[in-house]
């Protein structure tokens, strides 16, 4: 019997095309070329997955020893040198945490991925988005009436916003019923209506920001340039405009849309990659609805609202959504991450994290307002982000349910749970983080 073959990051980075797909988990590599059409979790995932390794990724998605026996079939070599950080093997607290909540599913018979109330959600969320569109330019009695107008632009921005935090978040954690189908067409609504890419946030947000967050150079979400206009992390250089960069910086978080629509062009047809996670080639649904939603988002935003009524009106109420909307989610996405209590982790000189990945996700996340149902519904559950770092896969509305479990289990381990009574008192901790990384290091 031979010796098994041996794969470096780079040489498994070229089995990334359809007909020739391998993915490496805990150091195998395996060529899952044939599985593709086999896969529960739809083709999708595979194509994005290939060429890298998937272990965090894979671990979040499958419980412990699922599809071992499965694997062992395609298993085609080892992979010896690392492209991102990787993690120790999983610990008791991730063993157990994740034991204890599927569990709880079993026990009680409740499908993790489906709620009926997430429907209702998605429906009130697109029931505000036409609405508040039409009436702006198609009400005689709101289009005669300026102030009006504008209200209902902040509803518009505000269900776009939703748009996000909902379909689009749900769909790219597969978290909304068992069919692939589903999540494609959902998350294609953030391409149509927001005009934004779906596959360049599966990129930054499934295969960067949950698998490696907070840690520079890794996680998309916190990648800064050599000279930013802000310091977010303690391991980026300081320069002299970071001074009291908590009182104008958040000011720019309303380019937020502006900004990405901008970059998901740069990222699929320039760069290639989005921050250290490579783009693998774009398929025909993936490149239809990215160009369609382009096309559509110009056409309904601007196009259309032009025919009714003067340039300068549409780009007024255009800016007003489009900032309501950039600020919703960033402000929300900053209250999470950026904050002075959470952990920022770096690999060792040989690229490996040397902390537990579940454990981790609690340490580089901050959760707040779990007791308003409000604050849970209008971010989308992102009041339980270290919940939702943990299992992603799980539909919002269970976040609740299995609170308990997971705050149980941090206690019995050690694992430091950090949560805010308010929304306010998380993003006052962002603004106090940025205060600090913005003063003066001792050593300049």
């Amino acid at each position: 019997m031979g010796a098994e073959k041996e794969f470096t990051w780079e040489e498994l980075a070229k089995h990334n095309i359809a007909g020739d797909l391998y993915v490496a988990v805990r150091g195998n590599v395996y060529d899952v070329t044939k599985f593709l059409s086999r896969h529960p979790g739809g083709v999708d995932t595979l194509l994005l997955g290939a060429g890298r390794d998937v272990t965090p990724v894979f671990d979040m998605y499958h419980a412990f020893g699922t599809g071992d026996a499965i694997m062992k079939k395609y298993h085609v070599g080892k992979l010896v040198s690392n492209e991102l950080p990787i993690f120790p093997e999983p610990s008791g607290f991730h063993k157990v945490v994740k034991s204890r909540v599927e569990g709880y599913f079993k026990d009680s018979g409740k499908d993790s991925k489906n709620r009926p109330e997430i429907w209702g959600r998605y429906f009130l969320i697109f029931a505000a988005l036409f609405l508040s569109y039409y009436a702006q330019f198609f009400v005689p009695f709101v289009v005669e009436r300026t102030w009006l107008q504008v209200i209902f632009a902040v509803i518009l921005g505000f269900a776009c916003a939703q748009v996000g935090l909902n379909p689009l978040h749900d769909a790219s954690h597969f978290s909304t019923t068992h069919n692939p189908t589903v999540w494609k067409i959902l998350g294609a609504t953030h391409d149509f209506f927001n005009g934004a890419s779906y596959l360049v946030w599966m990129y930054q947000h499934m295969l960067g920001h949950h698998p490696y967050t907070n840690i520079a150079g890794a996680d998309p979400d916190v990648s800064t340039a050599e000279h930013d206009i802000r310091r977010i992390k303690p391991s980026q250089k300081w320069f002299w405009n970071h001074i009291n960069q908590q009182m104008f910086v958040p000011f720019l978080y309303g380019f937020l849309s502006f900004k990405v629509r901008i970059q998901d062009i740069n990222i699929l047809y320039f760069v290639g990659a989005n921050d250290a996670i490579r783009v693998n080639p774009i398929s025909l649904w993936h490149t239809v609805m990215f160009w369609g939603g382009k096309i559509f988002f110009f056409w309904y935003r601007i196009y259309v609202p032009l025919q009714v009524l003067p340039v300068k009106k549409v780009l007024i109420l255009f800016i007003i959504a489009d900032m309501i909307s950039s600020y919703w989610l960033a402000l929300t996405f900053q209250a999470n991450h950026v904050v002075e209590e959470v952990e920022w982790p770096l690999p060792d000189e040989n690229g490996i994290v040397q902390k537990d990945w579940a454990a981790m996700q609690v340490e580089t996340t901050q959760d707040y307002a779990h007791d308003s149902y409000i604050w849970t519904s209008i971010t989308g559950s992102l009041n339980y982000q270290a919940v939702h770092h943990l299992f992603p896969n799980v539909s919002q509305h269970y976040y609740p349910e299995i609170l308990s479990i997971i705050r149980d289990s941090c206690t019995e381990y050690k694992v430091p749970y950090l949560v805010k009574d308010t929304f306010w008192q998380a993003f006052s901790s962002h603004l106090e983080h940025m205060r600090v990384l913005g003063l003066r290091p001792k050593e300049e």
